[in-house]
């Protein structure tokens, strides 16, 4: 189990959960070589209506390189993928120090957050 997967108690899932995402996580994987991925939002507490989107957070290493922080490179990679999402990446270790900011982004997805264990 990841680093991150252990930060969020036993919330992790296989992708085969959400087949929805199964061409976009495969891009994922391909284009950002993840730590972990979190699903989070209103898919992730299964509140989801038609008109949602899937987020997802990418969880990177730090010697990541710059362009897949834009962006334009995680609207890219969803684009055509089947579903809509919204695709932002992080390093490892801004990911780890805003775990413990309240009411940062990351503390939020410890309280809704699914990790998706892409392995």
């Amino acid at each position: 189990m990841s680093v991150v997967a252990e930060s969020f108690g036993g919330s992790v899932a296989s992708p085969g959960k959400f087949p929805a995402l199964g061409k976009l996580l495969a891009r994922i994987k391909e284009a950002y070589n993840p730590i972990d991925v979190i699903l989070y939002g209103s898919q992730a507490r299964g509140e989801a209506t038609a008109q949602s989107d899937w987020d997802l957070k990418v969880i990177v290493p730090d010697d990541a390189p710059e362009s897949v922080f834009s962006p334009m490179f995680g609207w890219r990679i969803q684009e055509g993928s089947g579903v809509y999402a919204d695709v932002s990446c992080t390093r490892l270790s801004d990911f780890r120090a805003d775990l413990v900011v309240a009411n940062s982004a990351a503390s939020h997805m410890l309280d809704d957050g699914i990790v998706l264990n892409l392995n």
